[in-house]
């Protein structure tokens, strides 16, 4: 049980979970928290490998030191160790991957690291996780990127109730009336959609009631331009970040646009990535090369929880979102990093094909070889 500097409650037992939230202050153990970072951020698995094995080195280095050998020497001593190590590893490979995109060899591979985190959920996960590397993998396998795996945790329901949905999948449903869309033309605004207000204060003086009717009619006249403006340019999705008034609302509904309300910006910034529109701050009509677009965009309900799903089935920017079920936080979040890993290990497995015998028995067998 970790709780970390915001009074976060953390029950893990993952080694890079434990060491990101915990203030470590020594600065031996600050480079080993170092070293187990670069590995997470490298590998995405590992670290408690890395930990464990540097503080042994750090032990071993103590008694020789103890014995009058100085840092420079032993430092020597290890660096010879980490070559021949590196040698003899390239011997011991047990199994090659013929094919990346073939799904069972591809679950095999991922199964021992995800059993590590989930035991008696390996095969159910590791089929979820190769599932979704296939579908978001790119025509050269190569440029596999991580992020094109996302997951989103909905409470209810168990592990098993978990899904692969091709596409993006956003934790909130549509404004407006309108829940499917078909080819849509998607505009993202990074502000908020409602009549500016005016820089200065000023005093109106009406004098009869037709004042007061056509006060505020010029406003709305120019809002609905905007709109009308969105309508015409052929958009039919619009993402905005922050309040959307309900003048906006009444005329988006009267366009037939599906709106979205998000109020975070990376979760904007995100969804703008993957249709390929840029996010405009300006209430204006944005340009196409502004615009984004996906196949569909439509509202599912997942155990009373509304869903958006942005599907876009082009070839180079697939996105699928694995979506995690379960009873309680802390098991969807540890879930989800055993997922984690599973996706890194795909990563890893696309660079290089060769796998060595796990359980500690290769590291074994190279100790004996170096001592």
């Amino acid at each position: 049980m970790v709780i970390n500097h915001l009074e976060k409650l953390f029950v893990t037992s993952d080694a890079a979970t434990i060491i990101r939230e915990v203030e470590v202050n020594h600065p031996a153990a600050k480079m080993i928290a170092m070293a187990a970072k670069m590995q997470e951020n490298e590998v995405g698995d590992g670290t408690n490998f890395v930990i464990s094995f540097s503080g042994e080195l750090m032990q071993q280095a103590e008694s020789l030191i103890k014995m009058g050998l100085h840092p420079s020497e032993i430092l020597i001593g290890y660096e010879k160790g980490a070559k021949k190590a590196l040698e003899i590893l390239e011997d011991l490979s047990c199994h090659t991957v013929d094919n990346v995109r073939d799904m069972v060899e591809i679950q095999k591979c991922i199964k021992s690291a995800i059993a590590s985190k989930q035991y008696g959920l390996e095969d159910f996960l590791s089929g979820l996780i190769a599932k979704a590397c296939l579908y978001a993998m790119p025509n050269d396998s190569h440029k596999f990127n991580v992020d094109a795996i996302r997951v989103q945790k909905v409470l209810g329901g168990t592990i098993h109730d978990s899904q692969v949905i091709h596409g993006m999948v956003v934790l909130r449903g549509s404004e407006t009336t309108h829940h499917e869309i078909k080819k849509a033309k998607i505009a993202v605004f990074n502000t908020s959609i409602e009549m500016q207000q005016g820089e200065t204060k000023g005093t109106v003086l009406l004098k009869n009631a037709d004042d007061l009717m056509n006060y505020n009619r010029g406003e709305e006249d120019q809002f609905e331009k905007f709109i009308q403006g969105l309508a015409e340019a052929g958009v039919n999705v619009v993402i905005g970040s922050g309040s959307i008034s309900e003048l906006a609302l009444h005329f988006f509904e009267k366009y037939k646009i599906f709106v979205m309300k998000l109020m975070s910006k990376w979760e904007l910034k995100r969804i703008a990535k993957s249709v390929g529109a840029i996010a405009v701050v300006k209430l204006g009509t944005p340009t196409p090369e502004e615009l984004g677009y996906a196949d569909e965009v439509a509202v599912r309900e997942i155990s009373s929880t509304k869903v958006t799903i942005f599907r876009r089935d082009q070839d180079e920017n697939k996105l699928a979102t694995i979506v995690l079920r379960g009873s309680t936080h802390s098991l969807l979040e540890d879930a989800e990093r055993a997922i984690d890993d599973g996706v890194n290990t795909v990563k890893s497995i696309v660079k290089d094909k060769r796998l060595v015998a796990g359980g500690g028995a290769t590291e074994i067998h190279i100790a004996h070889l170096i001592a």
